[in-house]
C-alpha cells in the first residue's frame, strides 16, 4: 500500500473539481460491486448453469474445428499429408517412386476435391504434427491401435498388413503355414514371425539377422521359405525382378494389421469424407492396384 503524508502545518486545499472525480470513482465502484453480487446470486441460484456454458461452447468448438477443418480442404484444394520421406514402399519425395502411400493420399485428395501436399516428419513426429495442426492428415501405413485411438481419430481401415510367405518360383508346393512344416524357413530376428513358427510348430526357423540375407539364402537354396513382413519383402522383390523368388498369393496371415488415416479428434465431418473415400476406394479395386503395382499383397480387413 502507498502511504500519502500531509502536511499538518498547512490546512487541507481540495477543489470542487477533485470532489467530483472522488464521488463518481465511488459510484462506479459500488456499481462494479452490484453486478460482481448480482452474478454470483444468480449463480447460487442456477448451479448448472456454469457446467451448461462449458458444455456448449466445448460442442460448438468441436464443430467448428470439423467443418472449418474439411472447409479449408476445398477452399484451398490441398490436402496436407503427413508422412515420413524415404520410407520405400510406403512413402518418398522422389517423384518417379513415390511409395503406395503417396500414390493412395493422391488418390484420397483427388476424391475430396484437392491434391495432396507432403509434411515430411519423421516417424516418431507423425502425431504431434498432426494434432499441432501441421497437416490435415496422417497417410503412412500408420495401423490402428487402441493407444493411438487415444489421442488421435482413425477412418475406415483402408488396407490389412500382415506377414507373408516366399519361396522360389519354381516351387508350386507351399500355400500356406501348414506347407512349411518340415522346411527350413527364413525368419528375421527379434520379429513377431519367430514366435509365430515356433507357436505353430510348423518349419524348422532358420533365424538371420537381416532380410536382405534371408532373400539371398532363398534365392540361392539355401532355404526353402521365407515368412517376412510383406510390404518390405515385396519392396525386394519390385527392385530386383531378377530375383527368382515369388510371393505365395493365396496365403492370408491370420493376423493383420489395418492401416487407416490418422485425423485430429473433434474433425468429424473430415472423418466422414474420408470414410466414405476410404471405402469407395477400397471397393472399386484403387487401392488393390497400387498395392499390386508395388507387388504388395491386398489382403482382407481384418476384424
Amino acid at each position: 500500500m502507498r502511504l500519502t503524508r500531509f502536511n499538518l502545518s498547512k490546512p487541507f486545499d481540495v477543489s470542487k473539481d477533485q470532489v467530483r472525480t472522488q464521488t463518481r470513482r465511488s459510484a462506479k465502484i459500488k456499481i462494479q460491486r452490484g453486478l460482481i453480487m448480482t452474478t454470483v446470486n444468480t449463480l447460487r441460484r442456477m448451479p448448472k448453469l456454469g457446467a451448461l456454458i462449458a458444455t456448449a461452447v466445448v460442442t460448438l468448438s468441436a464443430g467448428s474445428v470439423s467443418a472449418d477443418t474439411l472447409d479449408n480442404i476445398r477452399q484451398s484444394k490441398i490436402l496436407r499429408v503427413c508422412g515420413v520421406d524415404g520410407l520405400l514402399p510406403y512413402s518418398s519425395s522422389d517423384a518417379s517412386t513415390p511409395g503406395f502411400e503417396v500414390e493412395i493420399a493422391g488418390k484420397m485428395a483427388e476424391a475430396l476435391g484437392a491434391k495432396a501436399e507432403p509434411v515430411w516428419v519423421s516417424w516418431d513426429a507423425l502425431i504431434p504434427a498432426l494434432t499441432s495442426d501441421r497437416c490435415d492428415a496422417i497417410i503412412n501405413g500408420l495401423f490402428i491401435t487402441p493407444e493411438r485411438e487415444k489421442v488421435i481419430a482413425f477412418s475406415a481401415p483402408y488396407y490389412a498388413s500382415g506377414e507373408t510367405i516366399l519361396v522360389r518360383k519354381d516351387n508350386d508346393s507351399v500355400h500356406g503355414l501348414a506347407d512349411l512344416n518340415g522346411k527350413r524357413v527364413g525368419v528375421l530376428a527379434g520379429s513377431v514371425t519367430v514366435q509365430h513358427m515356433e507357436n505353430k510348430k510348423m518349419g524348422v526357423p532358420e533365424v538371420y539377422p537381416d532380410q536382405n540375407t534371408i532373400i539371398l539364402e532363398l534365392n540361392n537354396g539355401r532355404i526353402d521359405a521365407a515368412y517376412l513382413e510383406a510390404p518390405s519383402a515385396a519392396w525386394v522383390l519390385a527392385k530386383d525382378p531378377t530375383l527368382n523368388i515369388k510371393i505365395v498369393d493365396e496365403f492370408v496371415p491370420d493376423e493383420r494389421f489395418n492401416a487407416g488415416v490418422g485425423l485430429r479428434k473433434g474433425d468429424e465431418s473430415l472423418k466422414k469424407a474420408f470414410d466414405e473415400v476410404v471405402t469407395k476406394l477400397r471397393d472399386d479395386g484403387t487401392i488393390k492396384n497400387i498395392l499390386h503395382h508395388y507387388q504388395v499383397p491386398f489382403f482382407p480387413i481384418a476384424n
